[in-house]
C-alpha cells in the first residue's frame, strides 16, 4: 500500500473531553480492539521527522478552539507532528499506550522511534485522523492530548489547509479544513484592582519559544530552587492551564484553553495555588459560576505559609516554592472526563512552565487520606476532591 495515501488518511485516537456531543458514562480506561495480523500490510511504518511551526506556546493556546464539523485528508508531515506532540508528555501510572485509527486501520504510536506498529483492523469513522489511549490513568490520556491539540492549532499559521481538532467523548478527531487562524487578542483580564491581594497581571498572548522547541525541551523535573514566583509568572501559570480565550461555544459560553465534555467546565473554581503568602483559588468567571463570563483573578481561602504542611499530607511531595491543587467536585471525580480534564490542565502547565524556564512536576493516584490531609492542611473544602499536585518552581 502507498504509504502517503495511508497517512493522509491516518486516524489519531485521543481519548478526550468532548465539547461536540452530550457523554455517556465514560470508563476510566477505554477498550482497544483486540489485534489482528494483517494480510499485506507492513508491520512497523516510520513517520517523518516533526518541523517547526514557527508558533508560540501562549499563541497557540489563546487560538485553541474545538471544530465540529471534522474532515478532510491529512499529509504525513501533519500526522507526524500530532504524534510527536502526543508522545512527548510524561506519564505519572505504571504506563500509556497512544493508538492511531485510519481508514485501513489501527495502530499503535511508538514515541522513541516515530513510527507506528499494526494493531487491529479497527479503522477511522470520520475527519483525517482519530486517536485512542490505554492507560491506567485518565490523567496521563489528558496529559498527552493536549501537546496533540496545540500541535495541530500551531499549523493554522503555515500555508495550505489546516489541522483542526475535536474531541468526541472517548476520541480525539482531526481533520485538515478551514479553521478562524490564530490570534493574540487577550480577554483574560483581572476584575480586581491591582491594590487588592487577588489581582492578577494580564497574562501574554505572545511568547519566544515555538511549541515544538517547548515540547521537546520539557522540564519535568521536582528538583527546584526555592526563589518564589513572580506575580506575572503565576498569573501566566493559571491562565494556560484554565484561562479564558477569545472563541465562545454555541451555548454562549466562554472558552478556556482546554477543551470540555459539553463545555461543562469541570475544575471551576476547584484549582488552588499554595505559595508563601497561604492557599487562594484561581477564578475564570465573574460571577464565579456562570459559564458565560470571563475573569483573571485570586481569591483568598488560607493565610499563612501552608507549603510544609502540604507536603506532610502527601507521601514523596518535593519542595517546592509553588503548587497547584487540582481538584473535582465530588459530584464529577468519579467521571473519567472530568479526570482528564485535570489531566489537560497540568499539561498546559508544564508546557507553559518550560517556556517561561520554569520547572514543573505532578503528583497524582492521591489516596484518600491523602486527599483528606491536603484539605485539612489547605482549607480547601472537603467537596472539592483533589486529584494532582502540581509542584513549580525554577529548576537548580
Amino acid at each position: 500500500m502507498n504509504k502517503s495515501f495511508l497517512f493522509a488518511l491516518l486516524g489519531v485516537v485521543v481519548v478526550i473531553f468532548a465539547g461536540c456531543v452530550a457523554p455517556s458514562t465514560p470508563t476510566p480506561t477505554p477498550t482497544v480492539p483486540a489485534p489482528t495480523t494483517p494480510a499485506t500490510e507492513e508491520s512497523t511504518i516510520p513517520l517523518p521527522e516533526p518541523i517547526s511551526t514557527g508558533e508560540s506556546v501562549e499563541l497557540c493556546l489563546n487560538s485553541r478552539y474545538s471544530e465540529h464539523g471534522i474532515a478532510g485528508t491529512a499529509t504525513d508531515q501533519q500526522l507526524s507532528n500530532v504524534l510527536w506532540a502526543a508522545g512527548k508528555a510524561p506519564i505519572t501510572g505504571t504506563f500509556r499506550k497512544i493508538y492511531v485509527a485510519t481508514p485501513d486501520g489501527t495502530y499503535l504510536y511508538n514515541p522513541d522511534t516515530n513510527s507506528l506498529t499494526w494493531y487491529s483492523n479497527e479503522v477511522v469513522d470520520r475527519g483525517a485522523f482519530v486517536l485512542s489511549f490505554d492507560a491506567e490513568l485518565n490523567f496521563d490520556a489528558g496529559l498527552s492530548y493536549m501537546p496533540a491539540i496545540l500541535a495541530s492549532v500551531s499549523q493554522w499559521g503555515t500555508s495550505g489547509p489546516s489541522v483542526s481538532n475535536c474531541p468526541v467523548r472517548t476520541k480525539l478527531y482531526f481533520g485538515v479544513q478551514g479553521v478562524r487562524g490564530l490570534t493574540s487578542e487577550l480577554v483574560a483580564h483581572c476584575s480586581l484592582p491591582e491594590t487588592d491581594e487577588g489581582w492578577l497581571p494580564d497574562p501574554k498572548t505572545l511568547g519566544g519559544d515555538t511549541i515544538e522547541t517547548v515540547l521537546a525541551n520539557l522540564r519535568y523535573t521536582d528538583n527546584f530552587n526555592q526563589t518564589n514566583l513572580t506575580k506575572q509568572q503565576i498569573s501566566q501559570i493559571l491562565w494556560a492551564g484554565y484561562g479564558c480565550t477569545p472563541h465562545s461555544v454555541a451555548t454562549g459560553r466562554k472558552g478556556i484553553t482546554v477543551p470540555s465534555a459539553v463545555a461543562a467546565y469541570y475544575l471551576t473554581q476547584t484549582i488552588y495555588l499554595v505559595n508563601e503568602n497561604g492557599v487562594n483559588r484561581y477564578h475564570n468567571r465573574n460571577p464565579d459560576k456562570d459559564l458565560t463570563t470571563r475573569d483573571h483573578r485570586l481569591e483568598g481561602i488560607k493565610t499563612g505559609d501552608v507549603r510544609a504542611g502540604l507536603r506532610s499530607a502527601v507521601d514523596g511531595l518535593g519542595q517546592a516554592p509553588c503548587y497547584v491543587v487540582l481538584c473535582l467536585d465530588s459530584a464529577a471525580a468519579g467521571q473519567g472526563f472530568a479526570r482528564l480534564e485535570a489531566g489537560f490542565v497540568a499539561s498546559n502547565m508544564l508546557i507553559q512552565a518550560t517556556a517561561m524556564d520554569l520547572g514543573c512536576y505532578f503528583k497524582t493516584k492521591l489516596t484518600s487520606s491523602e486527599q483528606q490531609a491536603i484539605q485539612s492542611t489547605t482549607g480547601i473544602p472537603s467537596s472539592h476532591i483533589p486529584q494532582a499536585v502540581v509542584s513549580l518552581g525554577k529548576p537548580k
